[in-house]
């Protein structure tokens, strides 16, 4: 078979897609990861342990919530290390990149966009930055003040805001308003209207099974097909910390300090420099009783953000990628497997194939808030 690679999974192609008839396929998640497209100049020079073990379980898991909820995806079924998908045409392959070129109503085909949703409002979202800069008015998502962050927002619960980039250009993913990203798709009107229905019942099928696990899946992104009948569904993976940005309230304030008073002692930190950490503990718990805290890729983001890499990046000072420290990585693959088991309900499963003992998520979730907070002050030891 085929195989095409990806920054965090493979495609096997058993059948090529072909005019209108559709092919098979299979998704095999990997241990590899990508943030800021830097995939376009070369690899992270680390990967997380059991993360495509993990991302199988929460990929497959994700689809059958949408199976059971009635809604068509390219999923077909499980597979042992994977999942077996439809596949079809893609833009820039088997048909033109050029969108125009394109007939509207045309099938067996990915549509060349990226749906975007927005359910809560993420701390480190474009969309809250756009709020405090004055570009975007709060008022309009249904907020009475400027918000902070971490709130849901008011209007999603009847009326979801979603927003559009493009997915196969090669610029990248570019921003479009509604009438630009309707013609793009070439979708017909009602393919279209069917497709937000879609995206719309789908994102209140997974955040509801989120907040039964206690965990805020705050947004992420959706891509459609349409099928070789004409019918739209949602392709790729979706309801996943790959693809969404989910965060855990950790209420237990005996968690962050634990971690905070074991690395010290690991990494001899001096007291005088971990006391912004415990001060800042002691004083969002006297606020909010909690600490909200990024269980997915989001965390990695953040990271490369924090420690300055990310803006040297930017300005071309920098290129490859400092090494994240082999405790963090560790963390993080503990993160992994917490989210995947919590979510499977596949514990002793993930257990028995990696030979890892899965954490409670809770407390992973507490030391990667302690390790996010040193690394914001430039404690994490360089290896």
């Amino acid at each position: 078979m085929m195989r095409i690679e990806g920054s965090s999974k493979d495609i096997l192609v058993e059948r090529e897609p072909k005019d209108d008839e559709m092919g098979i396929g299979y998704f095999i998640p990997k241990d590899e990861f990508s943030i800021f497209d830097y995939k376009v100049r070369g690899k992270w020079p680390f990967t997380i342990p059991h993360k495509g073990i993990a991302m199988r379980y929460i990929i497959n898991k994700s689809y059958m919530l949408a199976k059971d909820g009635g809604i068509d995806t390219c999923f077909i079924e499980a597979t042992s290390n994977g999942s077996k998908v439809h596949l079809v045409r893609v833009p820039g392959r088997e048909l033109p990149l050029d969108y125009s070129k394109v007939e509207v109503g045309t099938r067996n085909r990915m549509i060349d966009l990226e749906f975007i949703f927005n359910y809560y409002l993420h701390p480190r979202s474009s969309l809250l930055r756009d709020m405090v800069r004055g570009k975007k008015d709060y008022r309009v998502y249904g907020f009475k003040d400027m918000p902070k962050g971490g709130e849901l927002i008011p209007i999603s619960e009847y009326n979801p805001p979603v927003s559009y980039t493009t997915k196969y250009d090669k610029r990248g993913d570019i921003p479009l308003d509604a009438t630009d990203a309707k013609e793009r798709s070439r979708l017909t009107d009602e393919q279209w209207i069917d497709a937000y229905e879609l995206i719309s019942r789908c994102t209140s099928i997974i955040n509801n099974y989120a907040k039964s696990k206690n965990l805020i899946r705050f947004d992420g992104k959706y891509e459609v097909f349409v099928d070789s009948e004409g019918n739209v569904g949602l392709a790729d993976t979706f309801g996943n910390p790959e693809e969404d940005r989910f965060m855990l309230e950790v209420r237990d304030i005996n968690i962050p300090y634990r971690f905070l008073d074991f690395y010290t002692r690991r990494w001899s930190l001096k007291q005088d420099k971990v006391k912004e950490v415990s001060d800042e503990i002691e004083i969002r718990y006297e606020e909010d009783g909690k600490v909200l805290v990024d269980t997915s890729k989001q965390f990695i983001r953040n990271w490369y953000i924090d420690n300055g890499w990310k803006a040297s990046y930017d300005s071309g000072v920098a290129s490859t990628p400092p090494m994240m420290h082999i405790d963090v990585i560790s963390a993080y693959s503990d993160l992994m497997l917490s989210f995947a088991a919590l979510w499977s309900d596949r514990i002793s499963e993930i257990v028995n194939i990696t030979g890892v003992l899965v954490r409670p998520i809770e407390e992973v979730a507490g030391e990667l808030y302690v390790l996010e907070s040193l690394n914001k002050r430039g404690l994490i030891p360089v290896t």
